[in-house]
């Protein structure tokens, strides 16, 4: 049995390696997500730089392969505690990918990912309450800790045993590290790029898809 925990873990953890925002804006532009708008490989990003169908693809993405590890496990016939622990290996894969030298991105949607398999109906709850924080406060980050914050105390209101609810914590409160660990790199980029931290998608001011202003273009040659 061990054999098949270590197996569901070792390929959460390369599931979760794949750099979906990485690779489609490297198709799409030509550029390095880590380099341009808020640094982050992830699906805001993308959204930003790339477009908001491409942003939503990729959170789609990321979301899904973090459903994929666990679903994954559970089909090589991995114990209870190799299922739980091919998530956060899934989790620890996007924000440290092999594929990209271990710099990749916060994890958020891979972690939604993760907990949608266990506590489906709180994680979508907590969706919901997401997109009306993002109408109520229009600030992206104060609309991912309403998230997050459902994302912890759901699970006990919707039935989930207090050790998936503590699961959630843990998972959810690994998040607050890597935004720290990425701090003074996003700094750097946000300076180039002239990111405002906070705002929602559209909020901002970017090129048309497709279109690269001289300062992007002379940007993605550098990168």
């Amino acid at each position: 049995m061990w054999t098949r925990d270590v197996l569901a873990i070792l390929l959460g953890y390369l599931l979760g390696s794949l750099p979906f925002a990485y690779l489609l804006t490297r198709w799409r532009t030509g550029l390095n997500i880590r380099e341009v708008g808020e640094g982050n490989v992830g699906g805001r990003n993308v959204w930003h730089v790339v477009g908001p169908a491409w942003g939503i693809l990729v959170t789609c993405l990321d979301v899904a392969k973090g459903s994929a590890a666990v679903l994954l496990a559970r089909v090589l016939g991995a114990s209870a505690a190799g299922a739980l622990l091919a998530g956060p290996a899934a989790i620890v894969g996007h924000a440290f990918p092999l594929f990209l030298r271990f710099r990749g991105g916060k994890g958020v949607s891979t972690t939604a990912g993760v907990v949608l398999v266990w506590m489906p109906w709180s994680t979508l709850t907590a969706a919901v309450l997401f997109g009306l924080a993002q109408l109520l406060f229009r600030d992206f980050n104060k609309s991912v800790v309403v998230a997050i914050v459902a994302g912890v105390v759901l699970p006990l209101a919707f039935g989930y045993s207090w050790m998936l609810a503590a699961y959630a914590a843990v998972l959810f409160s690994s998040l607050a590290l890597k935004k720290w660990l990425d701090r003074a790199h996003e700094r750097q980029v946000w300076a180039a790029s002239g990111w405002s931290d906070g705002g929602l998608p559209g909020f901002h001011s970017e090129s048309p898809e497709g279109e690269q202003s001289e300062e992007t273009a002379e940007m993605g040659k550098q990168v």
